[in-house]
């Protein structure tokens, strides 16, 4: 047996892509209509460890030859800067982005290429003396503190501008993945809006938003709801976790050396969920010498839920205290109220509100029918196994 790596690196994409072909064949659908100049946007959701950003990355891989795909993650952006998110981080980001696709893609040698090269290098220098009214290519560079609507301006036209001017480029897709993190900007539906003001006249640029986000979220809302930005045009994808039948499969395909009972498999397919980064992660905890029977499973389970669920563990680390109250305050309930809440936490309404929005932007837990739930149940099963194992939920 060897080991299924929970993060796949993206030069080994092909070898672990398992699946997703009607994913792929329809989001490939609406994005090829940029070879007839129509642009599509896409909004691209699932629940954590569906394998969203895997299915992206493989769809940036298998792009058409006439189009260019740049992808950003928002999260490594916040990961990286630790001060304020800000729109004017983000889209240089996105132009740094643009860039590296341009070069990957176009034979270096075109006039073209280097002259967009050295007008982006020159955009993204950090020493410029803006107070001396500094010039790039006879563009303008405002003061530090007026530039943001140049530099958007920038950026926003800027892949329209590269398909009108590169022979054999027809479409340019930009994938911006974690959309939700966009939260933290001052006013992110400022920056939606910005999106939606250029991309609603740009014939040759589709944008792809994808999130590990509750449908209930605002951010959604801010998005693609009826008051949003898009306002509903943006074309809605969700990608499921594999059905039985398809996690069977997947075993008989890349782990015929795992032998079930049928019980077994349903109990495996039971906690997993048909979720790929679960079922990998187990698998991790499986040997080719066992039968495995319902009895078994459970036993695999709960000796090794840190190994399985470390993906929740992970998360688990990064939430503040008043995140961790809200969790710890549902898990006894199929689901709760905000009145309840409130009444069971020493919290302002004010606090609770923006807590319980971020656990939504998070995707760990979704609103229906006047009551909070969790996204995910496998954070529910860790967090109350580790108070039968310790007494106390981990803070």
């Amino acid at each position: 047996m060897s080991i299924v790596p929970l993060y796949v690196p993206i030069n080994e994409i092909d070898k672990y892509f398992y699946n997703r072909t009607e994913d792929i064949k329809k989001i490939a659908y609406y994005l090829n209509s940029l070879e007839i100049g129509i642009s599509q946007s896409l909004l691209i959701r699932g629940v954590r460890g569906v394998g969203k950003t895997f299915l992206l990355q493989k769809l940036k891989q298998d792009s058409k030859k006439n189009f260019l795909v740049s992808y950003i993650d928002i999260s490594r952006i916040v990961g990286i800067d630790d001060t304020q998110l800000t729109a004017q981080s983000v889209l240089l980001e996105l132009l740094d982005e643009m860039n590296n696709t341009i070069y990957d893609k176009i034979n270096d040698g075109k006039k073209i290429t280097f002259l967009l090269k050295k007008l982006i290098d020159k955009l993204k220098i950090k020493d410029f003396s803006f107070s001396k009214g500094t010039y790039i290519a006879e563009i303008p560079i405002p003061a530090t503190e007026d530039n943001y609507k140049k530099i958007s301006k920038f950026v926003m036209e800027y892949p329209q501008k590269v398909v009108e001017n590169i022979d054999g480029i027809d479409g340019f897709i930009i994938i911006i993945d974690e959309f939700q993190m966009l939260k933290k900007l001052e006013n992110p539906e400022s920056f939606f809006w910005l999106l939606r003001s250029y991309s609603q006249f740009q014939s040759n640029v589709s944008y792809v938003m994808s999130g590990s986000i509750s449908q209930t979220s605002d951010a959604i809302e801010m998005l693609n709801g009826a008051t949003g930005a898009f306002g509903g045009r943006m074309i809605q994808i969700n990608i499921d976790p594999f059905t039985k039948q398809e996690t069977k499969s997947y075993f008989n395909d890349r782990f015929p050396e795992i032998t079930f009972t049928d019980d077994g498999f349903n109990r495996f397919y039971e906690y997993t969920k048909g979720i790929p980064m679960y079922i990998n992660s187990f698998y991790n905890a499986l040997s080719s010498h066992e039968t495995y029977d319902e009895d078994l499973i459970d036993y695999i389970f709960l000796n090794n839920m840190d190994q399985i669920l470390v993906m929740w563990i992970r998360i688990w680390g990064t939430l503040n205290k008043y995140e961790k109250r809200i969790i710890c305050a549902m898990l006894n309930r199929e689901d709760i109220s905000w009145s309840e809440l409130e009444r069971k936490l020493d919290m302002s309404p004010a606090t609770l509100t923006k807590y319980i929005k971020t656990l939504q932007d998070k995707g760990i837990i979704k609103y229906f029918d006047g009551n909070y739930n969790f996204e995910d149940l496998m954070l529910k099963t860790w967090l109350n196994h580790e108070k039968e194992r310790t007494g106390v939920y981990p803070m």
